[in-house]
């Protein structure tokens, strides 16, 4: 089971959580009991009514956090499609936690403060060990799933501007990383082999579930460094080429 972002809730998330789903004094308490059994905990977070609350301007994802609010959005995009595995939720949920700054992008940044580009990071891959390799790997298919997943024009614009590849070429990277990744022999984490599995086999369902979604609610931006996901800020250079 992966469970990272949900282990990663906070008390406002239950009380929110209550006080969203929760009639009576009594029905608030039981709920927020139930907060701390991961199974009731996932159930509750499968009501339509915690997303819609989430989205009713003023935006309530302030209140709540990161984790929360990233793993309610992304089970609304994904069960559109009949992708909500709550694993894949959570782990989809945590690349956007992480990836709501670029900084965690830029974390192999060179040293005269320009980034490597995808292709860059692929060729480290003979200078790793197993385990480097793998962690890299990872990487490569989240930084490819977010970007492609929330910035789909972006990569458009550049196709039609610059003649850069297209989404497509991406969407094949990614695969193939979160493929290499699961299949590993050398860093086999059992936690997360399933999920990286259905990542790979539908990455394309994924980054479209996504797209639809943010660009429903306005939470597209122009570009990478132009806005961030759910209207949080990125800034930075991904170092996509």
């Amino acid at each position: 089971m992966f469970f990272k972002t949900r282990s990663g809730f906070t008390a406002a998330d239950g009380r929110f959580i209550a006080d969203t789903l929760g009639s009576t004094g009594s029905d608030r308490e039981g709920i927020v009991a139930a907060m701390a059994d991961p199974g009731s905990a996932t159930s509750l977070l499968h009501d339509a009514r915690l997303f819609e609350r989430s989205m009713t301007p003023p935006p309530v994802f302030l209140d709540v956090s990161p984790q929360f609010f990233f793993f309610v959005f992304i089970y609304r995009a994904l069960s559109r499609r009949r992708l909500a595995d709550d694993d894949v939720v959570d782990y989809v949920a945590d690349v956007c936690v992480e990836f709501r700054s670029t900084a965690p992008l830029l974390q192999l940044s060179d040293r005269g403060g320009g980034c490597f580009t995808v292709t860059d990071l692929l060729s480290l891959m003979e200078d790793l060990d197993g385990s480097h390799r793998h962690i890299l790997r990872k990487h490569i298919g989240n930084v490819t799933l977010f970007l492609t997943g929330f910035f789909p024009a972006w990569f458009t614009a550049r196709t039609r501007r610059r003649g850069a590849p297209s989404i497509g070429f991406y969407e094949g990277i990614g695969r193939e990383q979160y493929s290499s990744a699961a299949h590993d022999p050398d860093a086999r984490d059992e936690n997360t082999v399933e999920v990286l599995e259905t990542l790979s086999e539908r990455f394309c369902d994924v980054r479209e579930a996504l797209n639809d979604l943010s660009e429903e609610y306005g939470l597209v931006g122009g570009g990478p460094g132009s806005g961030g996901a759910a209207g949080l800020p990125v800034t930075g250079n991904p170092g996509i080429a």
